[in-house]
């Protein structure tokens, strides 16, 4: 009963004015420009959960005004009525619960607010007219997520950095020797998927627009005057692709090629992968089964025996040596390499590795 009545004297009063009167008036905005991507002050996103899904600004929370129904019902309103029958059904499906929109955003009443939708338009901007008459300080973000995209867009079309391009088969520990490298691009870790047949296992792969907005706010961090590591990857990583001019600046880099024992490789593997429930087994038990055409419908039931009896590292020498190795050294043939490295043990690596970038680095300086 006590807890009852002290979230009742918590609630916000929210002005007892028709949601209507949030459509007009002065509203507080800032540019694009304006917004410190690096750390950004509290960021919200007005569109739907589906519109948020597909991409966002990066650091941005989620406070739908509708829903995917209601969005879409205006929509069409607009479309093939009238804009004023429109802003009518918007206004019936907020009125209910203009309170609990308030509500939503009271843990941040004490912080600077900005507030985006698809283009800086309606959404937003009577979101921030609420909140600013609740006794927030609550601005819109001009454009929206529409300008903001393009400014990403714009952005990568015009990158080309200078790289350090980390070459080597599957296993190697590419990957693990880039998040212990100063200035480094992780590819893969934006895009939350390894870049294999495997790949997407225990990730859930981003969008090519969230990858793409996480990428443009990576760059900002990246220096612009000396070389920083990246791991060399196709054009796809999963589902996304790379922009095309750093795709160019990588194959323009300093490449650098990287070895490690089989069984080492096979350690790492085992270790990235984790093969320890019955989904993930399920999961890979049917990428096994698409290696039919590649490997031949006898070894890949061999596979799949491995799997089931649980002898992993059997599993993973069988993959490498028929399959990721024979692929990878034929997709790289043609390529010659600045420096060859061994990356069995990761801190010398490492140390190498940065020797290089001051080697390279007084080169070109």
């Amino acid at each position: 009963m006590q807890r009852s009545q002290q979230r009742r004297r918590q609630r916000l009063p929210v002005t007892e004015v028709p949601p209507g009167q949030f459509l007009q008036g002065p509203c507080p905005s800032l540019a694009l420009s304006e917004l410190p991507f690096l750390s950004p002050p509290s960021l919200f996103d007005v569109r739907t959960a589906e519109e948020y899904a597909q991409g966002h600004i990066p650091g941005a929370l989620n406070q739908p005004l509708f829903d995917h129904f209601e969005r879409s019902t205006i929509g069409t309103l607009y479309k093939q009525v009238s804009p004023e029958s429109a802003i009518a059904a918007g206004l019936r499906y907020v009125e209910p619960r203009v309170q609990q929109l308030v509500e939503s955003f009271q843990p941040w009443q004490q912080q600077p607010l900005i507030v985006y939708c698809a283009r800086g338009g309606m959404r937003s901007a009577s979101v921030v007219r609420l909140l600013n008459s609740e006794g927030f300080n609550a601005q819109q973000l001009r454009g929206g997520y529409k300008h903001y995209r393009q400014q990403v867009l714009q952005a990568l079309e015009q990158w080309s950095p200078s790289l350090i391009v980390l070459h080597g088969p599957t296993g190697v520990g590419k990957t693990l020797l880039l998040k212990q490298l100063p200035d480094h691009l992780d590819l893969e870790g934006l895009a939350q998927h390894r870049s294999s047949l495997f790949g997407g296992i225990h990730r859930h792969p981003r969008t090519q627009r969230q990858f793409e907005g996480l990428l443009h706010q990576a760059k900002l961090a990246l220096p612009t005057e000396c070389p920083f590591f990246i791991e060399g990857e196709s054009r796809k990583v999963g589902p996304v692709f790379i922009p095309t001019t750093l795709a160019k600046a990588m194959q323009e880099g300093q490449k650098v090629l990287l070895h490690a024992s089989l069984e080492t490789r096979i350690d790492r593997t085992l270790a990235d992968y984790r093969v320890e429930d019955e989904a993930t087994v399920a999961e890979v038990d049917q990428i096994l089964q698409s290696l039919r055409m590649a490997l031949g419908r006898q070894l890949v039931d061999h596979l799949r025996d491995c799997l089931r009896q649980n002898r992993l590292r059997e599993l993973v020498a069988i993959l490498l040596n028929d399959y990721y190795d024979p692929r990878y050294y034929n997709s790289m043939k043609n390529y010659h390499y600045a420096a060859e490295f061994s990356a069995e043990n990761l801190n010398q690596a490492v140390d190498d590795l940065r020797k290089f970038r001051d080697d390279v680095a007084a080169a070109s300086g």
